[in-house]
């Protein structure tokens, strides 16, 4: 299968000769065939239930988390996944494995994907988010409600015939590292980085946004040469080898460390008030947001500069611009001191 066919037909990687995932995704394509037997009624519910581990899902939520009830959540949260969503694309490119539908005729693409399989992005961004969010209520129900949702996103992604069972065990494995990682580097990363100068924290938001283009380049390199096969003929026309994931997590990565090291000098905010206010700023916010996705996208000349630099200043938009803007109009007010990020 993929490694095999890639060895024949171009580099497929560092070393030649026979995938071992070959044979277990051979195995795992009938539990995926059965699953897939099940009544039609099944499918609208697993594709509502797969939304909660995209990343996009997280991202197009956290506005709201941020300028509406925690920014100090909000923040925390959307650093979890993109780091997740992160390295979950530097794992696909580093292990360049197909999809179910990829390989076999037989599985229905009921979604259809354009990355690599392995590690489930799905899988990965939705343990590390809805297990930060289940941290932070702090409940025992939160944990349960998280991990029932987690292992239906699971389920969703092989039923729909793009992830093999594998896929969505290691994204699990990795979403509870970078959960793990994450909870206990927050407070002594946060402590370090407040306690630099604005000029470092800018120039280390920078590194760190190039360190993922970087990170992403070097778990590609291996692969130079490598071709799609033809047994992965199913996929159709694909791109799996594409930067730009990577490159629009790096700006966004960019713009979210800046914007807020930008914000706390400024004195930060609260995100509280009556509903009224809390519903304007997201209406207003939400309106320059998708302005500025919009023309980085659509009126913009392409290329990977221009998709680094809108979604840079998307992130900087919803970190400072809109914060300053709600002061200004009076939808806003700053905070007592107690209240400042945490």
């Amino acid at each position: 299968m993929g490694a095999v066919s890639g060895v024949v037909e171009g580099t497929c990687g560092p070393i030649d000769g026979v995938d071992p995932l070959d044979d277990l995704h051979l195995a795992e394509l009938g539990p995926i065939i059965w699953l897939q037997g099940l009544p039609d009624a099944v499918r609208p519910v697993l594709e509502l239930v797969s939304v909660f581990g995209t990343d996009t899902f997280f991202l197009l939520c956290l506005p709201v988390l941020y300028w509406c009830v925690s920014p100090a959540l909000g923040l925390r949260l959307g650093l979890v996944v993109l780091l997740a969503a992160a390295t979950n694309v530097i794992g696909k490119l580093a292990a360049h494995q197909p999809r179910p539908y990829w390989i076999d005729a037989r599985v229905q693409p009921l979604s259809v994907e354009g990355a690599f399989g392995l590690p489930s992005g799905h899988a990965q961004n939705g343990t590390a988010g809805l297990g930060r969010l289940a941290s932070a209520v702090g409940r025992p129900w939160a944990r349960w409600a998280a991990g029932s949702l987690i292992a239906l996103v699971c389920l969703s992604r092989v039923y729909l015939g793009v992830h093999f069972i594998s896929d969505v065990v290691a994204g699990v494995l990795l979403g509870l590292v970078v959960l793990l990682v994450a909870t206990r580097l927050e407070r002594p990363a946060t402590r370090w980085w407040r306690g630099l100068p604005l000029w470092a924290q800018l120039a280390a938001s920078a590194g760190l946004s190039a360190g993922l283009i970087g990170a992403a380049a070097l778990a590609n390199a291996p692969y130079a040469g490598w071709v799609v096969p033809r047994s992965w003929s199913s996929a159709g026309v694909i791109d799996p080898e594409s930067l730009e994931p990577i490159v629009i997590m790096a700006g966004v990565l960019l713009g979210t460390l800046a914007g807020t090291s930008i914000m706390y000098r400024l004195g930060w905010f609260d995100a509280g008030g009556p509903l009224r206010l809390r519903a304007a700023r997201w209406a207003l916010g939400t309106v320059v947001a998708v302005a500025i996705w919009y023309a980085g996208r659509e009126l913009l000349p392409g290329g990977a500069v221009t998709t680094y630099v809108g979604y840079a200043l998307l992130a900087l938009w919803v970190q400072v611009g809109a914060p300053v803007l709600f002061i200004r109009l009076g939808l806003m007010s700053r905070p007592t001191r107690e209240k400042a990020i945490g």
